[in-house]
C-alpha cells in the first residue's frame, strides 16, 4: 500500500517536473498548473502503460494519451484562461484552435510526447522501483522469430 502510493507520487512528480522543464525549454516558461497538469497526465500514462502489458499497442495508448491530454488542457484552459483570466496560454493563433484553448498540431504533438511518457514511466518502473518495464515495441521490430 504504501508502495503503491511512493510510486503514483514519484510518477506525479516525475510528470510536473517533465512537463514544467519541456514548457521552459521550448517557450522559456511555464505557468505551476502546466506541471500539476503533466503530473495528472503522467499518473494517465502510466495506467495506460498498465494495459499496454496486458497487450494495448504503443500506437493505440498514444492516440488515447493524446486524446485525455487534449481534454485535460482543454479542461484546466477553461477554468483558468477563460474563467480566471490568468492567460496562461493562448492558441486563438494557431490552426484549428478551439476558444484558444486547444488546437490540432498540439494534440497531434501530445501523440507523440506520449511516446516519450511511457519512456519515462517504464524508467521508473525499472531504476526506480525495480519492476519490470512494459516494451516500448513489439513484434517482428528486432526480433529473430
Amino acid at each position: 500500500m504504501a508502495r503503491d502510493s511512493l510510486k503514483i507520487w514519484t510518477i506525479f512528480l516525475f510528470g510536473c517536473f517533465a512537463y514544467g522543464m519541456t514548457e521552459l525549454l521550448s517557450r522559456g516558461y511555464t505557468h505551476i498548473s502546466m506541471g500539476l497538469l503533466g503530473g495528472i497526465c503522467m499518473i494517465f500514462i502510466n495506467i495506460l502503460n498498465d494495459k499496454r502489458a496486458l497487450g494495448l499497442g504503443l500506437i493505440p495508448a498514444c492516440f488515447i494519451s493524446a486524446i485525455f491530454i487534449t481534454v485535460m488542457e482543454f479542461a484546466t484552459g477553461e477554468i483558468l484562461n477563460i474563467w480566471l483570466r490568468l492567460g496562461v496560454w493562448d492558441y486563438s493563433g494557431m490552426p484549428m484552435n478551439f476558444r484558444g484553448q486547444i488546437c490540432l498540431p498540439f494534440s497531434i504533438l501530445w501523440i507523440f510526447m506520449s511516446v516519450l511518457g511511457f519512456a519515462l514511466d517504464n524508467f521508473i518502473r525499472l531504476k526506480i522501483f525495480q519492476d519490470e518495464a512494459v516494451p516500448l515495441f513489439r513484434g517482428k521490430i528486432g526480433s529473430r522469430a
